[in-house]
């Protein structure tokens, strides 16, 4: 039986930063994964000064090859504008949830909705735990929040990604129009090291040298 997977992003970038790691670790182990990617990432940063049309078809074309770097075969963008008050959430849970109750995954990932301090990622994050619950659909290997905007003061899961850290790197180097002014993989290679380092306070060593953290998501809502 194949397993499914399922990672639901605010921007184009967001899946390869947050958890390309685990992402080539899951394709490692012949999991299935589809990349749902909700904006276009046309207004983020913009060093060349392109147009919003031009930066999101160009950061379609990163997207595609930082997944392809990643082993990631399925990637399907909502289009969606570049930002939070813009996004048609009703199209885009229609989407999500006719797309959950066709592949049935075992794992959905998505972002944190309570924790990320990045509007459109909270959103996304929403967007997704909604879908899963209208969809009716219980992944037994759970639903799972990955970290960016705001690292994560507790967390339910640790996957060290030594062998994958490479992988990971050469992907956000794909998006060559956003690391051009935002070094994402130096900052997110520091995280993933402090994660490693800093797992477990009762520990003589550390078992490992990069991780990656998610927390659970549950299906009610946040508290505020």
């Amino acid at each position: 039986m194949s397993h499914n997977v399922v990672i639901i992003s605010a921007h184009p970038d967001d899946m390869e930063i947050g958890m390309g790691g685990t992402v080539t670790k899951l394709v490692e182990s012949m999991a299935l994964i589809t990349s749902v990617v909700v904006t276009n990432g046309g207004r983020s940063s913009n060093p060349f000064a392109l147009t919003e049309q031009r930066m999101a078809e160009v950061r379609r074309g990163e997207a595609l090859r930082a997944a392809s770097v990643l082993g990631v075969k399925d990637v399907i963008f909502c289009d969606e504008p570049d930002g939070e008050n813009e996004v048609n959430t009703t199209a885009v849970k229609r989407r999500l949830v006719d797309l959950l109750t066709r592949l049935q995954p075992n794992e959905v990932y998505t972002l944190d909705e309570e924790l990320d301090r990045h509007p459109a990622h909270r959103l996304a994050g929403k967007l997704a735990r909604e879908s899963v619950l209208e969809s009716g659909i219980v992944p037994r290997g759970g639903v799972w929040a990955y970290e960016i905007w705001g690292p994560f003061a507790t967390w339910d899961r640790l996957e060290y990604i030594d062998r994958y850290v490479a992988k990971k790197m050469a992907a956000i180097a794909e998006h060559r129009s956003q690391v051009a002014t935002i070094p994402y993989g130096e900052g997110v290679l520091g995280l993933n090291r402090w994660r490693a380092v800093f797992a477990d306070p009762k520990a003589c060593a550390p078992a490992g040298v990069y991780a990656e953290v998610f927390r659970r998501v549950t299906d009610s809502p946040p508290s505020k």
